[in-house]
């Protein structure tokens, strides 16, 4: 099974467990803590339980790393990062923007799905090919002059004055990067020392394969090892320059 077909059965998975979470009328339900100390809802362990168990019975031989649990070893042919709901606010409280996410990571290689899950739409990014929109080549199209960011008490604001009245957030970050990777959004910054590498990891991939640029705040390359992150996603190389010297002052 090639990855691309990995990534969307395992998306197919998430969607028809999120639906049976939905239904179940407790998606909404605390069941736990993530790895990471966040709160873990059902319709999120549910999702999340959908992948673990393909995994298994199918024996894919990959290190899974994901939101809510951690790692989990399967095996150490690749790497696969897992953002089972990426929106979760936005899906419980009937907003139709969130999204799966999932990357893949091989020596010298690398493959990302991310689908949204509220209608049907989704992003590829496949390492020396390209990227990938409804399954054709997305056309990498300035059209915006919007950016989203994730800020906290106001930090950054007065930097980014210039694009102020041009801001949003919409509540799904994978999602938005592959909008920036579209060109529907000209950046995405995340200022809240709250990004993980499983939030990132497929829409990175999607992004940097369409041409676009993603890294810390001052222009230094991410670590995908490393949670707690800042990040800037721009639509190409030059509006990304722009946003590193704003954030400069």
């Amino acid at each position: 099974m090639n990855d691309r077909t990995l990534c969307w059965h395992l998306s197919e998975s998430v969607k028809q467990a999120m639906e049976y979470a939905m239904r179940s009328g407790k998606a909404h339900e605390i069941v736990g803590e993530s790895c990471l100390g966040g709160t873990t809802r059902y319709f999120d362990k549910v999702a999340e339980t959908a992948v673990v168990d393909y995994l298994a019975a199918h024996k894919i031989p990959c290190e899974l790393v994901s939101e809510e649990i951690g790692h989990v070893s399967f095996g150490d042919e690749f790497i696969l990062y897992l953002d089972p709901i990426d929106g979760s606010n936005n899906a419980l409280y009937g907003l139709p923007f969130y999204c799966t996410s999932l990357g893949i990571m091989r020596d010298g290689s690398s493959y990302g799905l991310v689908r949204n899950l509220a209608w049907e739409e989704w992003y590829e990014g496949i390492s020396e090919y390209g990227s990938l929109y409804n399954g054709r080549p997305l056309e990498h199209t300035p059209s915006s002059c919007m950016i989203s960011l994730y800020t906290k008490k106001g930090k950054y604001i007065e930097e980014l004055q210039d694009y102020i009245s041009k801001i949003r957030c919409l509540g799904s970050v994978a999602l938005e990067v592959c909008y920036v990777a579209k060109g529907s959004l000209l950046a995405f910054i995340d200022v809240r020392d709250k990004m993980r590498t499983t939030d990132i990891a497929a829409a990175k991939i999607v992004l940097e394969s369409a041409g676009g640029v993603m890294t810390g705040l001052a222009g230094e390359p991410l670590d995908l090892d490393e949670n707690h992150v800042n990040i800037i996603a721009a639509y190409d190389a030059k509006v990304h320059a722009s946003l590193v010297r704003a954030l400069r002052g």
